[in-house]
């Protein structure tokens, strides 16, 4: 298989050019379906037609009713990544199946969050959002990382964080944003810390110092727990399909790797 955003060149299309579905006509039901649509009503699979080689053809789901808007580059007009997407399983390593109407996409999960939190986090209408924690947590620092932290701190509480120095070199963390509702404050915190003493000695700007916080708390999906449920697993891919960077993490590594449907029946001599 190769990188989603890099298609071979026999490889169907996968983004920048969309098959529009075709328009419904009076008096004649549409055909069945078994993707998960966005109304979250799912209908019977059409019938099973024979492949070439005696076999039964899988069933095959109608694109998903939901758009999903997409884009490569930021600044390009968003497309479409696949018409449908349906998920298939999650491996014993973790990578999550999907099968879309061009190929197979195999998605790295921890990356995948990587990505939404990273853009859900930089994103006007999600910043502040934030949940209480139950009991706060106070997290004491080295006197160097606490004063990197008290240096970022109004940046910090702008992502969804309500902290506040609690004492020398401790901080009580009583909130933080609802998308890392389920990881360590304390180990966010600290992972802050530590990418801005790397990262410190450039020179930026505002910007530029939320981006490197939006980034180090992304991060800190990068070993945790990924064991996902079916329904689970969708919300996190239609997730993804919302992202305006979805094929890499914001660290650079693979979120996504496609192989096409034409590509398979190459690899396995089917015409």
């Amino acid at each position: 298989g190769k990188p989603a955003g890099k298609p071979s060149d026999d490889a169907a299309p996968t983004a920048d050019v969309v098959t529009p579905a075709a328009p419904a006509v009076p008096g004649k039901s549409p055909p069945a379906t078994t993707s998960h649509a966005a109304d979250g009503h799912a209908a019977a699979r059409p019938a099973v037609a024979a492949c070439g080689d005696g076999h039964p053809a899988p069933p095959r789901p109608e694109p998903m009713q939901r758009e999903i808007e997409f884009a490569a580059d930021p600044d390009s007009p968003r497309a479409k990544p696949w018409q449908w997407f349906h998920f298939l399983a999650q491996s014993a390593s973790g990578y999550l199946l999907v099968e879309t109407d061009s190929g197979i996409v195999t998605i790295n999960p921890h990356a995948a969050r990587e990505r939404i939190a990273y853009e859900r986090l930089l994103s006007t209408s999600s910043k502040s959002a934030s949940q209480t924690l139950l009991i706060p947590e106070t997290v004491r620092m080295s006197p160097v990382d606490a004063a990197r932290v008290s240096a970022s701190i109004d940046v910090i509480r702008e992502m969804g964080f309500q902290i506040e120095p609690f004492g020398s070199d401790t901080f009580k963390i009583d909130a933080v944003p609802q998308i890392l509702s389920a990881l360590s404050p304390s180990a966010v915190l600290s992972t802050i810390a530590r990418d801005l003493a790397e990262c410190g000695s450039r020179r930026g700007g505002a910007r530029w110092r939320e981006e490197l916080i939006a980034k180090s708390v992304a991060k800190s999906f990068a070993g945790a727990p990924m064991a996902l449920t079916a329904d689970g697993a969708t919300k996190l891919v239609e997730e993804l399909c919302s992202c305006r960077m979805p094929y890499v993490c914001p660290r650079g590594k693979l979120v996504m790797i496609f192989t096409s449907t034409r590509e398979l029946n190459r690899k396995f001599d089917r015409a």
